[in-house]
């Protein structure tokens, strides 16, 4: 599979952007104009068509007021791999520990975890 295939798990997450969506009561073209995108564009990632960058789906959590895990629902999980498993548990408490560590306004950590990253 190529890497910009959408896979079942971008198709699960895009089930679950409309699902957010519509119980928020929003439309496609209400949500893409809070996140800066057109309708078509959320309609692809809600159909499984295009994948959902992290930074995309970080900005649909934050307008529906949801963390990033809800994305990833147990379903997800228990239709992949232990390993792959582990890292998108792992890859959402990275996500989380960044956000508040942004809110937090000390990028000390931060800068330190980039550098140590880029060591390796």
């Amino acid at each position: 599979m190529s890497a910009k295939t959408p896979s079942h798990v971008d198709h699960q997450v895009g089930r679950r952007i409309r699902q957010a969506r519509r119980d928020a009561k929003l439309t496609q073209e209400q949500l893409g104009n809070m996140i800066g995108l057109t309708f078509q564009q959320v309609q692809k990632y809600e159909k499984g068509v295009n994948r959902v960058s992290a930074g995309t789906l970080y900005e649909i959590a934050q307008v529906l007021d949801l963390p990033i895990s809800w994305f990833f629902d147990e379903g997800v999980v228990n239709r992949i791999g232990e390993s792959e498993a582990a890292d998108t548990t792992e890859f959402s408490d990275c996500m989380n520990l960044l956000l508040d560590l942004r809110q937090s306004n000390n990028l000390g950590p931060v800068r330190e975890v980039l550098r140590l990253a880029g060591a390796r």
